[in-house]
């Protein structure tokens, strides 16, 4: 989406919140009710009960009209006067006695469900600061091959922002959750943006248009529930002026989600990349597939266990960035991949202790320890690419004996395994004539960007070096319509480093010949 467009939303969507602000401005007689529950979205309804006693016997309570509002429940039709406000959540309760004088009240009741010691508040953020590590880790090991500017970089920051959130501290005002919320807005329609733009071909511009209907509705309904949380007087103003528009809402956001608008796209592309993935480990993906499907689900699946809501959405916005880094940028080296382990690890120990309420539970801890080597091989056999072709291919082309016949030759092997719309293959003779084609860098990767190619028709390139010549060879590529499956960037980089030594030694060949 270009810049104009986003001001021109940004302008008509200020000037319709201000609107509707001031119509709101003139309701009252009104208590509105928020829990201090720790890690709750603030979207999840239906959190505790509540009640508003009058303490003066001449206010009559039959008149007085209850409604749940977010997380928290809202009274209205309150007469200034002295009233007993009383909430209960999962055993616990608190008690608050309100003089009402204002317009309306705003009152926060500690009720937080689930209750941990001291030391197991600790640990617990512990955790919540592990897991920020993990992935500030990740992030600096990877930042090298994102470029400046890339949206990804602004999307890291933000998922930083939401887990630095997920941390148990008591101090709680209206600009914290509306701030949380935003972030985490912002960051799912950053990721959307991501998609759409990288991932999903544009050929599929009847998919693409239900995508922006759907974000369309989601921004909408993202603006009202803003206004909302900054402004009760306009909740109470929708129920009394608009009743019928709340419940339109209400229904476009069980039907409608942005992490939900994420599952369709990935399904959408898994669907269309279906032919690439291998028969072989055909069952490593339905195994993701299934695993997604239950974070993305869980809600309707385990409706009583919404206390781990918050944290199932955190990894799976998580695991769907780092997901897209990799993919994208091809990145696998063993350090990141353990640093992945222990993230899922944190992630699914904070989880375990805060549902179980306890660190002596040794089914959870043995559970814990058999899904994280269970899906530590799920993974790695989905981005290892073992494949006999690689070493059909490298047979082959040790009968070459010259640098034509074996740029021909590789060119129709890759584009056999390989679905691309061009292809280019340069054996350098000259280990300095890489800069003809592509501009300095630091040699560690294999792959090359497309922001250092100076050849402009071509997306990405694999650099085969051998021994102290980093730059033997060059395989320039120009993905099609779709991007690139894992299996199909795992065997370009496998086979560069597979045929390194043929190119060595035909280069040395055709040197030779010069020379006689």
């Amino acid at each position: 989406m270009n810049k104009k467009s986003l001001i021109f939303i940004f302008l008509v969507t200020i000037l319709f919140s201000f609107k509707l602000l001031e119509l709101s401005k003139t309701k009252k007689d009104f208590i509105y009710v928020v829990p201090k529950i720790k890690n709750f979205e603030v979207l999840e309804r239906n959190i505790g009960e509540y009640t508003l006693s009058p303490i003066n016997g001449n206010i009559l309570k039959e008149k007085i009209e209850q409604r749940n509002f977010l997380n928290g429940s809202l009274f209205y039709n309150v007469p200034n006067g002295e009233y007993l406000l009383q909430g209960k959540y999962k055993g616990d309760s608190d008690e608050y006695i309100l003089k009402k004088q204002k317009n309306w009240e705003k009152i926060y009741l500690n009720l937080e469900g689930v209750k941990f010691s001291k030391m197991q508040e600790i640990f617990l953020n512990f955790l919540t600061v592990c897991l920020i590590g993990f992935n500030i880790f990740i992030y600096l090991n990877s930042r090298h091959r994102i470029p400046k500017g890339n949206s990804l970089r602004v999307i890291f920051f933000l998922l930083i922002g939401k887990m630095l959130f997920s941390l148990r501290i008591g101090f709680q005002n209206n600009y914290l959750i509306i701030a949380e919320y935003a972030i985490t807005r912002i960051l799912l329609f950053l990721l959307i943006f991501y998609f759409l733009e990288n991932i999903l071909s544009k050929k599929f511009k009847k998919f693409r248009i239900f995508i922006w209907c759907c974000l369309g509705v989601v921004y909408f309904y993202i603006i009202v529930t803003l206004l909302i949380l900054y402004s009760p007087q306009f909740y109470v103003y929708l129920l009394e002026e608009s009743p019928k528009f709340l419940n339109t809402i209400r229904i476009a956001r069980k039907a409608v989600d942005l992490t939900r608008i994420i599952f369709v796209i990935t399904i959408f592309q898994f669907f269309i990349q279906r032919r690439k993935v291998r028969k072989k480990i055909s069952f490593s993906w339905i195994v993701v597939g299934i695993t997604y499907f239950v974070l993305e689900f869980f809600r309707e699946l385990f409706p009583a266990e919404r206390n781990l809501y918050y944290f199932i959405e955190l990894m799976e916005i998580s695991y769907i960035y780092w997901c897209l880094v990799f993919y994208i940028f091809k990145i696998y080296t063993e350090n990141v991949m353990r640093a992945i382990r222990y993230s899922i690890g944190a992630t699914l120990s904070y989880i375990s202790l805060f549902y179980f309420e306890t660190l002596t539970e040794p089914a959870v801890i043995l559970g814990t320890i058999i899904i994280l080597d269970f899906y530590t091989n799920i993974f790695e056999n989905i981005i290892k690419y073992k494949n006999e072709a690689i070493d059909k291919i490298y047979n082959r082309l040790c009968l070459v004996r010259d640098i034509k016949t074996f740029e021909k030759i590789l060119r129709k092997e890759i584009l056999k395994n390989v679905t691309l719309k061009d292809l280019e293959i340069k054996v350098l003779l000259d280990p300095e004539e890489y800069v003809n084609f592509i501009v300095e860098n630091d040699d560690s990767d294999v792959v090359i960007p497309k922001e250092m190619i100076k050849l402009e028709e071509y997306s990405s390139a694999y650099r085969i070096g051998f021994n102290e010549n980093k730059y033997i060879a060059l395989i320039f590529i120009e993905e099609g319509d779709t991007p690139l499956t894992i299996e199909e960037q795992n065997f370009l980089l496998d086979l560069s480093d597979k045929i390194s030594s043929i190119v060595s030694k035909i280069r040395l060949d055709s040197l030779y010949e010069e020379l006689i």
